[in-house]
């Protein structure tokens, strides 16, 4: 039997700037570098690992659902043997996905 605490410490929840709820799993979101340094350790210290959610008052929600199906996409593609698809970008927010994504070194 799965313990409530166990499924509360798989799951990660990040905020848009307007306050937009995202929630995913941990392993996902440890393809930024910046989010996985912030949850890591068993004597983290962060407000956000001891909460399981990161609010990013910068990143808007468009932004971040890309951010989040980009986190998606690699973890199923790395190591992958297949043909990769395009990860398709709307025109629209590239400078702010190329911003976000500089930020979460992903």
């Amino acid at each position: 039997m799965t313990d409530t605490n166990d499924l509360n410490t798989d799951v990660l929840r990040l905020y848009s700037s307007s306050g937009h709820e995202f929630v995913l799993s941990r392993k996902m979101s440890f393809v930024s570098g910046t989010i996985k340094s912030m949850l890591s350790g068993d004597s983290s210290n962060f407000m956000e690992d001891q909460n399981s959610e990161i609010r990013f008052r910068e990143i808007s929600t468009p932004v971040l659902e890309k951010v989040i199906q980009y986190f998606y996409f690699k973890n199923k593609y790395t190591n992958s043997t297949t043909d990769l698809p395009e990860f398709q970008i709307n025109e629209k927010i590239v400078v702010d996905l190329l911003l976000s994504a500089h930020f979460l070194d992903t």
